[in-house]
């Protein structure tokens, strides 16, 4: 069976080190602009490879002298917004990770580790496998953005969703879909000019709590990506995300260090709702 090469799911994790989400002081200026929570429909997904599945249909023609059998096959496509997701099983606490399936150990910036550095079971956005399912490549939550790596089948529980999320750094906005269902749509705080939030199809790996009143608002939605623009970022490792902000007032500008402000109202209905692993495309 084919998996869609869409991405799934995994969380942020490290070993030895501090991540560090955009806390600084935001300037003054900004654009004021509220949510909107709707129900429509999104833009149709590209097609995806489908399903074989072989079928015992036979038909069968009597006579006095022969019987005929006929087999057919039927295809089933597959859910064009179907997430595959990696979750890693408890009993592995650091993991393995290959560059390619049976070959050289992967090597990253820091240990995968389960739990994730906050505390959460370590889960990862499958993007490919092998055709015999022994191995799945998952996307990584390390740096460089988009890294990914094999990892034993066995290691893992596969899951799926429908969900899925788009950045636009344009329209400075956000956008949740489950399945052709908008969950949210939202204007968004960006990047500054000197530190921009970065491209790229990235997936939710971690859900952190906060408090109303936080530099973050009352959650985190850690993403598999970090900014491009900084090395570090208060002495740690500069890792994108979505979450809330005490500066609403700010929405639809570009003020951040790379992270996505959204209302608060709004983070809050996405962290009840949407699982980690959920695709995140930043786009511009």
């Amino acid at each position: 069976m084919s998996l869609r090469r869409r991405f799934a799911m995994f969380s942020m994790l490290a070993l030895g080190v501090t991540l560090w989400f955009d806390v600084a002081a935001e300037p003054p200026l900004g654009a004021s602009s509220s949510s909107v929570l709707t129900a429509g429909s999104s833009p149709a997904a590209p097609p995806v490879a489908g399903l074989t599945v072989a079928s015992s249909t036979t038909s069968t023609t009597s006579t006095t002298t022969s019987t005929t059998s006929t087999t057919t096959t039927t295809t089933t496509p597959l859910d064009p917004y179907e997430t595959f997701v990696a979750n890693i099983r408890p009993e592995i606490t650091v993991l393995d990770a290959f560059e390619t399936p049976d070959g050289e150990r992967a090597v990253f910036e820091y240990a995968i580790t389960n739990p994730t550095y906050f505390g959460n079971p370590l889960a990862l956005m499958i993007t490919d496998r092998t055709d015999d399912g022994t191995w799945l490549k998952v996307q990584i939550p390390v740096r460089p953005n988009g890294t990914e790596a094999w990892i034993r089948a066995d290691d893992a529980v596969i899951t799926s969703h429908r969900f899925r999320a788009e950045v636009n750094l344009t329209q400075r906005s956000v956008t949740v879909w489950n399945g052709e269902d908008v969950v949210v749509e939202t204007a968004a705080v960006i990047g500054a000019a000197d530190s921009p939030t970065p491209l790229g199809s990235f997936f939710v790996n971690d859900l952190v709590e906060k408090w109303d009143s936080s530099a973050y608002g009352p959650y985190i939605l850690s993403l598999s990506g970090f900014s491009e623009a900084l090395e570090t970022f208060g002495g740690a490792i500069p890792v994108i995300a979505i979450h809330g902000t005490n500066r609403p007032e700010l929405m639809g500008g570009a003020f951040s260090n790379g992270c996505i402000r959204i209302p608060n109202e709004v983070i809050k209905v996405l962290a009840k709702t949407v699982p980690i692993g959920t695709p995140v495309d930043i786009v511009a």
